[in-house]
């Protein structure tokens, strides 16, 4: 999956030095131009944190950003979703047949983009963010401001200077207020009966107490700072000015302890205090359903991750179907590997207890895994022009989720790069368990988040200099993920699993889970499946661990609808790849598909289907050219 809150909002999460267009920018601007660079300057002066992620110069941020942190009080959200909804009447009322045919694309990746953010504007509570959509509860253990603000300031600030310590020592201020903002907010949806389950509850106030218990000192805030502050000083070649600086040092980082001990530490503690006192009052029933007007958010969330008209229950079916289709092709395959007694499910769960598939639970496991991790990578980038046109100019580098914030992620996620080149895309990988992380399900996982998946989709996208800026900006859940999980079956069918029976029942077990999820997502927030009947159920459909398995359930519970858009996005994906086959033959070029998916950045699925039927006779053109060259 793509990275959680602070970079899953921004998935794109591109560095946009460049500011809107390209070549364009030497052009009188359009009158849709001026009001694409409009929108996008209203969203990220409205969102400094957006502004650092991807990047951009002040004046796309409509001034200085890099001291300030978002706004995360009611007054802002609300201010945010009557925005969301003046901005999708604004689009509709522009004259569409006034504009050129790249602008009518813009136009329709917009009026997806915004409809979405209207329609989950429409609820008074939960989170809600014009470029990431609407989540149910403010105070959860995936994208709470305690989560990734210590990420969001250790990855996407810089100190190089006196001016930007200040900065951070500003920011780092403004964390305590973000995180009384959110446990005001918590506190208003709980007065409309809108609270998180109590285990959820539970989760949250363990990874509270695990902050509260470490000191200033060796809270990330602090030992980030250090390290940034000793390189700054470390570039210095003069030893005498390196001496001024060193002295300087410390008195800003004694300036950051004292934030973090008087505000930052006490801001924790009153969202722990808010939290057990919520516990008394919070029920286990897990759906949103159980909220109010839950069914009415479940569907638009639903149609934000999805980008499709589907409903809950034909989401549910596609699930089950699919999950019955997976179980005939791994029974074929475990029975390969000896394993032909009991379910699916059951003979999975096998597979995961055999210790030669198990990394050594220390560091030397860990940094085996690493290395084999960067091993696959590099095959991948080895033989990646054989399949697409363009590859990604942007490094990517494997990193350990940070041990703070393993206890809510997921098993993996991807944090992209910055155009500029002073951030690289991030493959991160949850570290917790090396029992999570066999050599079963790991190359798969690797194809997904790493290559070449989310960083050729999101790294091609960032390289896109002629886009607009605000077309770079927007998401779509059912594209991202669904390419990510399409790049799995390609790493399959390229013969990255030959010689390896137990990676391919690796790659088909997360098919299985993606499949898995439409059944459980839909069953929990539109069937009133209670939490254990979730966990039942894809235990005994995948066999795996069960913290992996209830880290995950605990996700669909408060991201409803996520979790669909990757089997969705997968779908459709592979069904216009059959379509171009079945109507080009032999002028088939997968190279040229995957630049057409590719090279337009995210968009809805409908999109996607006009960008590749309008591929087709292009290609089927340029390879008659070809044939007459030749």
């Amino acid at each position: 999956m793509k990275p959680i809150r602070w970079a899953f909002a921004l998935a794109l999460g591109l560095s946009l030095a460049v500011g809107a267009c390209g070549p364009r920018q030497t052009q009188p601007m359009t009158a849709f131009e001026g009001k694409l660079a409009d929108w996008a300057r209203e969203i990220l002066a409205d969102s400094p944190e957006t502004a650092s992620q991807t990047g951009v110069q002040e004046d796309a941020a409509g001034g200085v950003y890099a001291d300030r942190l978002d706004d995360r009080s009611a007054i802002a959200v609300e201010a945010r979703r009557s925005a969301a909804l003046r901005r999708y009447a604004e689009l509709r009322a522009l004259d569409v047949n006034a504009l050129s045919p790249e602008d009518r694309l813009t136009y329709d990746v917009l009026r997806d983009q915004f409809a979405n953010a209207a329609g989950g504007a429409q609820f008074a509570y939960g989170d809600f963010g014009p470029l990431s959509g609407a989540r149910p509860y403010v105070l959860n253990q995936m994208d709470s401001a305690f989560i990734t603000l210590p990420s969001f300031l250790d990855d996407r600030h810089a100190v190089t200077d006196t001016a930007s310590a200040e900065a951070y020592l500003r920011r780092l201020r403004a964390v305590a207020d973000a995180i009384d903002q959110e446990t005001e907010r918590a506190r208003a949806d709980g007065e409309l009966g809108v609270r998180p389950p109590g285990f959820i509850l539970d989760t949250v106030a363990g990874m509270l107490e695990g902050v509260l218990r470490d000191p200033p000192v060796s809270q990330i805030y602090i030992t980030s700072f250090r390290r940034k502050l000793d390189e700054m000083a470390a570039r210095e070649q003069n030893a005498e000015r390196r001496a001024v600086i060193e002295r300087d040092n410390q008195v800003l980082l004694a300036r950051a302890e004292a934030i973090v001990r008087e505000h930052v530490l006490p801001a924790h503690q009153r969202a722990l205090a808010f939290v057990r006192s919520e516990r008394g009052r919070a029920s286990d029933a897990p759906g949103v359903s159980n909220l109010p007007r839950g069914n009415e958010f479940y569907a638009a969330t639903l149609k934000i991750e999805t980008t499709t008209e589907l409903t809950p229950d034909q989401i549910h079916t596609i699930g089950r179907n699919r999950v019955n289709e997976l179980n005939r092709e791994l029974d074929i395959a475990l029975r390969r590997l000896g394993l032909t007694e009991g379910p699916v499910g059951q003979r999975l769960a096998q597979l995961t207890a055999d210790p030669r598939y198990q990394y050594e639970d220390s560091d030397a496991g860990r940094a085996q895994l690493i290395n084999d991790v960067q091993a696959r990578v590099n095959r991948v980038m080895e033989r990646a022009p054989q399949w697409f046109g363009r590859l990604p100019q942007s490094p990517l580098e494997v990193r350990r989720v940070p041990v703070f914030a393993e206890a809510g992620s997921p098993g993996a996620y991807y944090n992209p790069p910055s155009l500029d080149g002073a951030q690289p895309g991030v493959y991160y990988i949850n570290m917790r368990s090396l029992a999570e992380m066999t050599r079963i399900d790991l190359p798969t996982q690797d194809f997904h988040e790493a290559v070449p998946g989310h960083h050729f989709q999101i790294a091609l996208a960032q390289e896109l200099t002629d886009t607009p800026l605000l077309r770079r900006l927007v998401s779509f859940n059912a594209y991202s993920e669904g390419w990510a999980l399409y790049a799995e079956e390609l790493a399959d069918e390229q013969g990255f699993h030959d010689g390896d029976p137990a990676g391919r029942i690796g790659y088909l077990r997360w098919q299985l889970w993606r499949a898995v999820r439409l059944v459980v997502d839909t069953g929990l927030h539109a069937k009133s499946w209670s939490r254990q009947q979730a966990i039942d159920y894809v235990a005994q459909t995948t066999g795996d661990l069960p913290g992996v398995i209830a880290t995950e359930v605990d996700r669909y519970i408060v991201w409803p609808g996520q979790a669909c858009g990757y089997e969705l996005g997968r779908r459709e994906i592979a069904r216009l790849r059959e379509e171009a086959r079945n109507e080009l033959g032999a002028d088939f070029d997968l190279r040229g598909f995957h630049d057409a998916v590719l090279l337009s950045g995210e968009v809805p699925l409908s999109v996607l289907d006009t960008l590749v039927h309008n591929w087709i006779p292009e290609q089927r053109r340029l390879a008659e050219r070809e044939r007459r060259r030749r």
